[in-house]
This record gives C-alpha cells, structure tokens and sequence, in this order.
C-alpha cells in the first residue's frame, strides 16, 4: 500500500518551487536593467579665435560619449557677438540674428536657412551649452576641443571674402526684379525715420519695430523686392558695388571691430541715402541717417545693388 503526503507539505513543496523560479526570473530581469549614464563632469577651459585668447575660465562639460560641451554666450562673445534669448529660442548676432537655437531642439537656423543640429542644445547650470560638433554645423567653421591646453579653438570667419568667392564661382544669386526709381527707395524708407529698434524684430505690422535688416527687407518689399531675413543672409544676393560707385538705395553691409579682429562676420546692414549717407538702424533713436565717417568706413565690408 502506497503512503500519500499529507496534502499541506505537497503545497508547501509547490510554493517553495514558485518562488525560487520566480526569483531566478527576477535576477535575469535586473541583470538587463541598463544603468544610467554617468553624469557629465566639468572643468575650467579657455576659448580663442585662432591664435587669439578671448575668454578665460570657461565652464565646460564632458560626457559620457566623448562630446564637450561649450557655453553658447561665451562663444558669442569669442566672436564680437551677443546672444539674447528671445520667444524660447537663443539668438546670436550684433544688431539682427545670424544664428537661432532653441533647447533640446535639434533644427537650427542660420539666417533663412535651417540646419539640423547632431546634437541637440541643452542646459548645464540654468546656461545653454552646445557641442563642438553643433557649433561647427550652426556657424559654418571648425569649433575644436584641444584637450591637452583645455582650449576650445574657434576658426575666424571673414566674409569680406565672401563677394569675391560668388563672383569666381558665377553663385550670385539674381533677384530678377524690375528696375526702381532709387530715390523712391530712399523716400519711402526716410516715412520710418524714428521707428524704434528692436533686435530679432517681429513682423513690423505687429510691432512697429525693425532690426536693421528687417527694416531693408520691409522697405523693400514696399517695391516688390523679396529679400532675405537676417543681414548675412542679405548679404549673398545681388551684385557687387564698388563703394566710390554707391547709389540711393544700395545695400552696405558692416561687421562690428571688437577685441578679436580675425573675425570679420557681416553683422549689420543699411542702405545708402546719398550725398555720402546711411540709412539704418541698431539701436536709439530707431530707424536714422547717418554720415558715412570714418567709423562706418571702416567697418564696411562691401555694398551689393538689389534692384
């Protein structure tokens, strides 16, 4: 006669089973838990332009992955620039945006063209900070990372070359628009003389402000002429004037001369009034004239003739 077990110890040896199958699956299940990313790690760094220092005691970081991240408003700085952080995006430029860049966002701009970050903008101790990598795409020259002197070296850019290399590559872009009275251009831009300046302006219709290239482009507009939105960009179109052959209404582009002066940016543009004249604007009292003294000649870059 075969004994059976008491129904409680046949339990009992069930409920052991289940749990030891149950913590073999628990022990598998953490074992590919993926652990988190060590936290990026900060050190002190310096920035130059070239072989120029410009700014010392940088915070940086570095992750896990290798990147380094640089402050955006020191870089700006680097290159005789500003950032201003306006509608949840950080714009870079002198008197009008060149670059805009929002946080955790990988599209970009450049002027009027959109360019797709590889890394995103990203925050480190309530600043934006951006990768060397980044910053290469958004401003078109080489952002490196020297780790033996702890350098971020920035490449100058100088486009007072910029006219020389469309004419030899025949790029200049034609506007294909009909010709205009000049002095019709100069007269209806002088009606916004005193409209105050605003960087990164909005639409003039909402805000009854102009950055200076916001203003070219709506004075423009008024006489069918399409023009892009930021100076740089303005800059790439039309054809090359010599400045002792400057007419009402041409285009003159600036850069600003700060301490770096390898960098040589189109940062501001206005037009030409005559009679040895600009009318722009970048800051108080608005939208003004100005003589073409010695201080505007000497930032001029070059004039292009739109129309």
């Amino acid at each position: 006669m075969i004994e059976k077990k008491p129904q409680w110890q046949a339990i009992f040896t069930i409920c052991i089973t289940l749990i030891l199958i149950m913590g073999g699956c628990t022990n598998q299940k953490s074992q590919n838990i993926a652990l988190p990313s060590p936290a990026p790690t900060s050190q002190s760094a310096k920035m130059q332009v070239a072989n120029s220092p410009t700014i010392s005691n940088v915070q940086i970081y570095k992750d896990s992955n290798g990147q380094v991240w640089v402050p955006l408003e020191e870089t700006a700085k680097s290159m005789d620039m500003n950032l201003h952080y306006i509608n949840d995006s950080y714009n870079i430029g002198e008197t009008d945006a060149i670059y805009s860049v929002k946080a955790d966002q990988t599209a970009a701009a450049e002027g009027d063209k959109i360019k797709e970050l590889p890394q995103a903008p990203k925050h480190f101790d309530k600043k934006i900070y951006m990768t060397t990598q980044a910053l290469s795409t958004l401003i078109g020259t080489q952002v490196n990372w020297n780790d033996q002197n702890s350098h971020v070296v920035i490449t100058p850019i100088d486009d007072s070359s910029l006219t020389a290399q469309q004419n030899a590559s025949g790029q200049i872009q034609s506007l294909g628009v009909r010709t205009t009275n000049k002095g019709e251009i100069i007269n209806y831009a002088r009606q916004f003389l005193g409209t105050p300046y605003q960087f990164s302006a909005r639409p003039y219709e909402s805000t009854h402000m102009f950055d200076c290239s916001s203003f070219v482009k709506y004075v423009y507009s008024h006489f069918g002429v399409s023009l892009p939105r930021s100076s740089r960009s303005q800059s790439q179109v039309g054809q090359s004037v010599d400045i002792n052959q400057l007419q009402p209404g041409d285009l003159m582009f600036f850069y600003t001369p700060g301490r770096y002066a390898s960098n040589r940016i189109v940062g501001h543009v206005g037009m030409y009034a005559g009679n040895g004249q600009i009318i722009h604007t970048y800051g108080r009292p608005g939208v003004t004239i100005t003589d073409l003294n010695n201080y505007w000649r000497n930032r001029l870059l070059f004039a292009k003739r739109v129309s």
